[in-house]
């Protein structure tokens, strides 16, 4: 039974989703890090970035495509950065409707995406 968690699609999703989750934290970390000279904010930072890649990888292991994981991965990340960033002040220029759907069209590609069948490596 030790092999079963390695072939639930469910865990493997939900770790692309967390690693996504994870990546606000490093991509806002850096705007605090001060080109690296906060050790704070560096170690968060980088904390983040190595958990959210962690959680990237191990689904790959799993049999998830890694264009699929990838693009998933990244596209929860972009759209949790920016809604995070403007909801911080972290972004002064402005939320525009033309920013909402392009939002709105990554989200619709992420869905897409995670419902497109594949099939997954046996091992």
């Amino acid at each position: 039974m030790e092999g079963d968690w390695k072939s639930d699609t469910r865990i493997a999703w939900g770790l692309i989703i967390l690693g996504g989750f994870l990546q606000i934290g490093w991509s806002i970390g850096l705007a605090y890090t001060d080109s690296f000279t906060n050790i704070g904010w560096d170690i968060v930072t980088i904390v983040f970035l190595v958990l959210s890649m962690i959680c990237l990888e191990y689904p790959m292991r799993m049999g998830v495509p890694f264009t699929t994981a990838y693009a998933v991965w990244i596209g929860i990340g972009v759209f949790l950065t920016v809604v995070f960033s403007y909801a911080l002040g972290l972004d002064g220029t402005g939320f525009s409707w033309g920013m909402g759907v392009c939002l709105a069209l990554i989200i619709a590609g992420v869905v897409g995406l995670k419902m497109t069948p594949v099939e997954y490596i046996e091992e």
